[in-house]
């Protein structure tokens, strides 16, 4: 799906922030950062069922629902963990306009882009829903890009910056939305039948079995390699995805160390992740993780801070400014003093990563964005900075190669991973995927 204008545009310096390239390589990273990723893809859990049984019970849920035009669903070789469903065929259900006879229901732009990559829309991303709009009605959905439409407006909004992403079926009508009570409303407001990008609008089916997950990340914890019996730090582990990932990787044997500062997160993450053994989760801010005065031993690693090279591994997913997501529909894009304030924690974060990773080491460092400062600038400070670090091959390749800076040379940049415009050299053809980025690191002994 095309928009007519990149959000990015207008924000006086902010391309140069984005990426510090020349504008031939700038003009096609913006118009791709605001297309969707058609590809859907799950990671199967292993240790507790099948990939093939996953694969029939997506194949039967969508044609209970698209019947015979229903996409195709397969399994990667090389990620046998991975299914991936296809968009739908050009024909099946799609609406690439809307019905003038249906009433309007207007979202975000940030549940508009979830509804690009096949979510329903939950009661808190809902702006405004025309009066009268009963149960199980049809109705278009539009995204505000602007951000100027009233929460609980009862008309019609007009605006040149709504888009229409597709149609749904109300689940809720207007005085469950908008109460304006202690309790704001939860769950499904409108269960959506078709979009415009293409993605089967099934929501999000994931469950113990099976988790929706944007395919880099799951390359990132194959990066990481981590091995049962081993002691392996995830420092900014929220939601906790990968952490689950690195656990069903060790076999759930071994210590998986999950760190995060926020407590709301952390409270939102253990109860997926209180069925591994091998894993424990502590609110900790990862930047005061070292304790420079402590001896490994039974009591000191338990909980962070944590001595000098307590871990065989450590992943650094580190907090960026998030602009690998796509779509990118919002015109609030970060502006430029925000985006130059990440590489500084980012800097104090791996200055953690480097110490607490034992001689002999691997740390990954990654992020879901897109800007050179976040991604190969980090990673030729950290060669600069620490000495006993060696880039290696960040593999299993299925993104591009990394960009050449002054200080850092196409030899070391092709080790690197960056998801971007184009396909990768190991990609299947056509697929696609969010902005991603990861450089893997050996510590010599």
């Amino acid at each position: 799906m095309r928009y007519p204008k990149s959000p990015f545009l207008g924000n006086p310096g902010l391309e140069d922030e984005i990426l510090k390239i020349n504008a031939a390589r700038l003009a096609p990273l913006l118009e791709w950062l605001c297309l969707t990723p058609r590809v859907t893809t799950y990671r199967v859990n292993t240790r507790r069922t099948c990939v093939e049984e996953c694969r029939r019970t997506l194949v039967e849920k969508l044609a209970s629902i698209y019947g015979q035009q229903a996409p195709r669903v397969y399994a990667l070789s090389k990620l046998t963990e991975v299914l991936c469903i296809d968009p739908l065929d050009a024909q099946a259900n799609l609406k690439y306009s809307p019905d003038s006879s249906l009433r309007e229901v207007i979202v975000d732009a940030t549940c508009g882009a979830a509804l690009l990559r096949g979510a329903h829309i939950y009661a808190p991303g809902v702006l405004a829903m025309e009066s009268n709009t009963q149960l199980n009605e049809m109705v278009n959905v539009f995204a505000d890009l602007s951000g100027k439409c009233k929460r609980g407006s009862t008309v019609r909004y007009d605006s040149s910056q709504k888009i229409f992403v597709g149609q749904g079926r109300t689940l809720m009508q207007r005085y469950q939305l908008f109460n304006n009570s202690d309790k704001p409303a939860t769950g499904v407001a409108v269960e959506m039948q078709s979009n415009v990008s293409g993605v089967p609008a099934l929501g999000d089916l994931s469950c113990p079995d099976i988790l929706l997950q944007n395919l880099p990340s799951i390359v990132c914890v194959h990066v990481l390699a981590p091995q049962p019996g081993e002691r392996v730090l995830d420092m900014c582990a929220a939601p906790g995805n990968k952490t689950s990932h690195i656990a069903e990787m060790m076999n759930d044997h071994g210590s998986v160390v999950a760190l995060d500062n926020s407590a709301s997160r952390v409270r939102s993450m253990r109860p997926k992740l209180c069925s591994y053994q091998s894993i424990t989760t502590h609110v900790f801010d990862s930047t005061k993780a070292v304790a420079l005065d402590l001896l490994p031993t039974v009591s000191t690693l338990s909980e962070p801070p944590f001595p000098s090279a307590s871990f065989d591994r450590v992943l650094l997913d580190a907090p960026c400014s998030g602009l690998g997501n796509r779509p990118q529909l919002s015109s609030n894009i970060k502006r430029a003093k925000v985006l130059q304030s990440y590489p500084h924690v980012q800097r104090r974060l791996f200055v953690q990563a480097v110490k607490l990773l034992r001689p002999g080491g691997i740390l990954v460092y990654s992020t879901c964005t897109v800007t050179e400062a976040e991604c190969e600038c980090i990673v030729a400070w950290a060669l600069k900075k620490f000495p006993e670090l060696r880039l290696v091959d960040a593999t299993p390749r299925w993104g591009g190669f990394g960009l050449s800076l002054p200080d850092l040379d196409e030899s070391k940049s092709r080790l690197l991973q960056r998801f971007g415009p184009g396909p990768g050299p190991c990609e299947e053809d056509g697929f696609e995927s969010v902005g991603f980025f990861i450089a893997k690191f050996h510590k010599v002994e």
